[in-house]
């Protein structure tokens, strides 16, 4: 079982690399970037106001250990947060809702003033998480409309001292296009302070568009046997890594169309099909590398890639660490 470190204790091995100087960090401007310390898990964060008031922060970390936070009481005059989760997640108890399991794929709208919260973050998952923190009077200063929002967020911008607001919902295309972009960090200096200020306004924008119409009508449940039929195709698919099938061939194969198969794996897995594919290629990959035997071209082609470079680029993209690195990390 992974070991479990309160919040005091990551903040105090935080602060004791900082003190022998074998923290990677540093403050530019309005940014700050800090690198995980080994000793607690491999990944990173970022933090940058944009202008007051409007603020980003963005972190990709995996954990060693299970890291729980509690926060005392959330401040009255907390922001509007929204949080989004590429990947990974974590488990809220705040004593002003119910337990909450916040996960891949969704998004989460919400200001909790004076409530006390425990935050549960696993160890061993990659967590990619964003979030941005508004104050209301930056909200207020945006437009007069508020009184087309739902009850629930006009409430909480009108009766900010006693009202508590919770909106969970799916990340759309539109949503997850602007995060990968800001993923990528682009530019350099004021350039890409506006950038990033620019993504930001496009995204709260799709955001309160979505509350306010409601978010996209779920697909249909699946039937059972078509259940079977999904994970008969993920079978398949796996079965063939090297040479996968057409999605149609895929379809034909399991007795599905390609827009039931499409869905079914949406629904099932959360991803698409050839979304599951590479999952599985890198996976298999990271233990082809793992175990020594092969160098990387015969690892490329073993996970079905004929092109040395394509297969780094995919690696890079799914683990942020080239194949070169990670063999050397696992001889």
């Amino acid at each position: 079982m992974a070991k479990i470190l309160t919040g005091a204790e990551v903040n105090g091995i935080i602060s004791e690399c900082r003190a022998d100087g074998s923290l990677t960090e540093y403050t530019e401007g309005a940014e700050s970037f800090i690198q995980t310390p080994p000793a607690l898990g491999q990944g990173w964060g970022r933090h940058i106001e944009l202008r007051p008031g409007l603020t980003l922060s963005v972190i990709d970390i995996t954990k060693h250990q299970t890291h729980v936070y509690k926060i005392r009481q959330h401040s009255p005059s907390m922001p509007l947060t929204f949080n989004y989760y590429l990947s990974g997640g974590c488990q809220i108890n705040n004593d002003g809702l119910s337990s909450e399991e916040e996960i891949a794929g969704k998004s989460y709208l919400y200001r909790v003033p004076n409530t006390a919260e425990l935050e549960t973050y696993p160890a061993g998952k990659r967590i990619c998480w964003f979030q941005i923190r508004v104050a209301l009077e930056l909200i207020h200063g945006f437009c007069d409309r508020i009184h087309e929002l739902p009850t629930a967020l006009r409430n909480t911008l009108e009766h900010p001292e006693n009202t508590i607001l919770y909106h969970p919902s799916r990340i759309t295309p539109a949503q997850r296009q602007i995060l990968q972009q800001i993923l990528e960090w682009p530019y350099q200096g004021i350039a890409r302070q506006l950038y990033l200020e620019g993504k930001v306004l496009e995204l709260l924008a799709l955001h309160f568009n979505q509350v306010i119409i409601g978010s996209p009508q779920r697909s249909a449940p699946i039937k059972a046997r078509d259940v079977d039929r999904i994970y008969e195709a993920r079978d398949i698919l796996t079965q063939n890594a090297i040479n996968p099938p057409s999605l149609a061939e895929l379809a034909r194969r399991v007795h599905l169309n390609e827009l039931k198969l499409t869905q079914g794996f949406k629904q099932v897995f959360d991803t698409t099909v050839f979304g599951y594919l590479y999952n599985y290629r890198m996976e298999q990959a990271c233990q082809l590398l793992h175990t020594g035997s092969l160098n990387i071209q015969e690892v490329a082609r073993s996970v079905g890639y004929t092109s040395r470079s394509s297969f780094v680029a995919a690696f890079k993209k799914k683990f942020k660490v080239a194949p070169s690195i990670y063999l050397k990390k696992s001889g």
